[in-house]
């Protein structure tokens, strides 16, 4: 039974889109679901219970909070391409969004467990906090953890690369306290004093820093091909990959025929999407081939002797 279960739950993070599956201006959310693994939920502001997920790029907004659960992690990504990494056992709420043209605000708390970052680069007009129960990290553009500690006595705001001016707060809300964090430094905030003397990282945290190369290259990616204008193209190629994924379980993972039928059925229908989504991918890489119209004018003008565009 154990074991049924834990398979369920791999199923669910490589599900296709279902019931939680975005609109089409998930592309222009501030923030969505990029990955996850395991057993993780989303509850939504206002509502009392959460939601298990089924579905990567799921759009984030003030006031949703996003839970992980044991051996379960979950990547968030934003407008910037700012990636944050939940680990198990994590909560985490997003308190404040705010997009104008005069600033951007990026308020979260951490309420338990563990978040890595790797965020872009602010201006003076850009604020990106991470807060818990004891204290305030805001951002400078980083790579950065933040943990809470298990009894709630303590927090933990370790710098990998960048600034952090992490502050601690009376009950009046002024600031009691404040260190700023530099490269590979950290600092344990305790209960009732506050963020302690910045000290060299500790092996713990050093070890953690793979994750957050590996989440720099992915930010590098994404940024690209936003930049590019590929989002679209970038989320149908996630999509194949998970059904590869699940078609690799379905032929030589042995604990597939210990599924239910229901179990099975699921799996093939997501399989069966794949030929829509490369469809679709396939359309996109065609037009990434052809010629603008401006160009064509262009071409045109300068004398090339360009053919009549095709109505496909």
């Amino acid at each position: 039974m154990k074991t049924n279960f834990a398979i369920a739950i791999i199923i669910l993070a490589l599900l296709a889109p279902l019931s939680q599956a975005a609109g089409a201006d998930d592309d222009y959310s501030i923030a969505y679901i990029n990955d996850f693994s395991g057993d993780c939920e989303i509850k939504r502001k206002g509502e009392r219970t959460g939601e298990a997920l089924r579905d990567i790029f799921i759009p984030l907004y003030e006031g949703d909070t996003v839970i992980t659960e044991a051996g379960s992690t979950m990547e968030i990504v934003f407008d910037d391409a700012t990636v944050l990494k939940l680990d198990p056992y994590s909560r985490l709420v997003i308190r404040n969004l705010k997009r104008d043209k005069k600033n951007t605000s990026t308020v979260l708390e951490l309420i338990k467990g563990r978040v890595m970052g790797v965020i872009k680069k602010l201006t003076d007009k850009e604020e990106f906090a991470v807060r818990t129960k004891l204290a305030m990290a805001a951002v400078k553009g980083t790579e950065l953890l933040v943990e809470t500690g298990a009894r709630g006595d303590d927090d933990k705001v370790a710098v990998f690369k960048g600034k952090v001016e992490v502050s601690s707060f009376d009950m009046s809300g002024k600031v009691r306290h404040r260190v700023i964090l530099n490269d590979n430094k950290e600092t344990l905030i305790v209960k009732r004093i506050g963020p302690e003397k910045p000290k060299s990282l500790s092996r713990n945290t050093v070890r953690k820093y793979n994750e957050i190369k590996d989440a720099r290259k992915k930010l590098d990616y994404i940024r690209e091909m936003r930049r590019s204008g590929k989002a679209r193209e970038y989320r149908l190629e996630r999509r194949l990959e998970r059904i590869d994924n699940l078609k690799r379980m379905r032929s030589s993972d042995p604990s597939f025929k210990k599924l239910d039928p229901k179990q099975k059925e699921l799996i093939d229908e997501i399989i069966r999407r794949e030929e829509y989504y490369r469809a679709q991918l396939g359309e996109l890489k065609k037009k990434e081939k052809r010629p603008s119209r401006i160009q064509r004018l262009l071409d045109r003008k300068s004398g090339k002797n360009v053919p009549e565009e095709s109505d496909e």
